[in-house]
């Protein structure tokens, strides 16, 4: 009770001090709102000692873009709680390359464990989205060890994307948490309280422009990434240790994975040799068509621009901080150190040695791909 009564007090100040000085007292009141409620929010503008000067980023909890009214008793289905946070990037002093990357995490991670990579796209001229999804309902690799296990990952993953529920899903967020509702959700929040940054332009009548968004993630976010560019043609899809989705740790992958409406050549993936499912993931790259554009390529024995290849594989040592122990025996930190922040290998300076891997995959051109053309007026699929 005590700290609802510090909350209303300090947003009644606030929001006294912002008329006083003539502010806009609803951008400003929503901002405090959801930094208030978000639990990692930090500082809202991004400007502390881990975050480079001329980087935005905001700290964005789903209920705030999607907020339940309980004096409402037919309202449209709204988010709640339940969900990690959003985390968002811009910066400022980077050429933008009018483009959005959704990256997504893996199983049971908040976003904001990514922020390297995030940054990285950032300075890249991304506008970038850390996606928070149900992610932490099912580790899919364990639940969908059934009589059918492709159905299983199939209906999970398209159940996670729009929320209709499927005869062979294992889980089930509903329609407000599922990706479809969250990120348009989203873009519109931070195109009303954040409208000097650009992020309306990623819509289009309320729903994705997927032509100018590159989508990406690591592990279970990034078999959703290939979900997504299954049914619509994105810019670029960024697979890190992903697609996962196998029967066994052997060479097969789930025969869901492959290419539709976006075409091969817009494909790029990182994996380390030593994480548990490497095979079925590689197995995934030859599914999605990436062999067709050369082989393996590892990173830390040559520059960029990689022969071109669309496949990096990497053999570096996973970052273990001293006082932290391995999480398992059985690969789990060589899986999360193409990505996570707090395993990804660094160099003798601190930086991520991997950092002019994640550049490439996220900025490298395939030949003849019309992806950066500016005329995107066809309507999006």
């Amino acid at each position: 009770m005590k700290r609802k009564q510090n909350l209303e007090e300090l947003l009644c100040a606030l929001v006294a001090t912002m008329v006083a000085c003539g502010m806009d007292t609803e951008r400003e009141t929503a901002r405090a709102v959801n930094t208030q409620a978000s639990e990692s929010a930090g500082e809202e503008n991004g400007q502390d000692e881990h975050v480079p000067k001329g980087i935005l980023t905001h700290t964005v909890g789903p209920a705030a873009t999607d907020p339940c009214d309980p004096g409402v008793s037919d309202q449209t289905p709204c988010i709640a709680t339940g969900l990690n946070d959003h985390v968002t990037w811009v910066d400022t002093s980077a050429r933008r390359n009018q483009k959005l990357l959704v990256f997504m995490p893996g199983h049971g991670i908040p976003p904001k464990s990514y922020g390297l990579v995030q940054m990285e796209a950032a300075r890249a001229g991304y506008h970038v989205v850390g996606l928070a999804f149900a992610n932490g309902t099912a580790a899919l690799a364990v639940a969908c060890r059934v009589a059918d296990p492709n159905a299983c990952f199939r209906d999970s993953r398209l159940e996670m994307l729009d929320g209709t529920p499927r005869e062979h899903s294992v889980v089930h967020p509903g329609v407000p948490k599922s990706i479809y509702n969250l990120l348009p959700k989203l873009l519109q929040y931070l195109g009303k309280y954040y409208p000097e940054e650009g992020w309306s332009r990623f819509l289009r009548h309320g729903e994705p422009k997927w032509s100018r968004i590159a989508v990406g993630g690591h592990s279970l976010g990034g078999g959703q990434a290939a979900l997504i560019a299954k049914s619509h043609l994105v810019a670029r899809v960024v697979l890190f240790s992903a697609v996962p989705d196998s029967f066994s740790s052997t060479a097969a992958s789930a025969p869901w994975v492959s290419t539709d409406v976006t075409p091969a050549n817009r494909y790029w993936g990182l994996a380390h040799q030593r994480e548990p499912l490497f095979m079925p993931i590689h197995a995934s790259w030859g599914l999605l068509g990436m062999t067709a554009f050369g082989g393996d390529k590892f990173p830390e024995n040559m520059e960029p621009p990689y022969d071109f290849t669309h496949m990096l594989v990497t053999n570096l040592a996973p970052h273990l901080p001293s006082q932290v122990p391995p999480l398992t025996p059985m690969g789990t930190d060589f899986h999360l150190s193409i990505a996570r922040d707090d395993r990804t290998p660094l160099g003798p300076d601190g930086t991520p040695s991997l950092t002019d891997a994640w550049r490439y995959l996220l900025t490298a051109q395939a030949g003849g791909d019309d992806e950066d053309r500016k005329d995107d007026s066809a309507e999006d699929r």
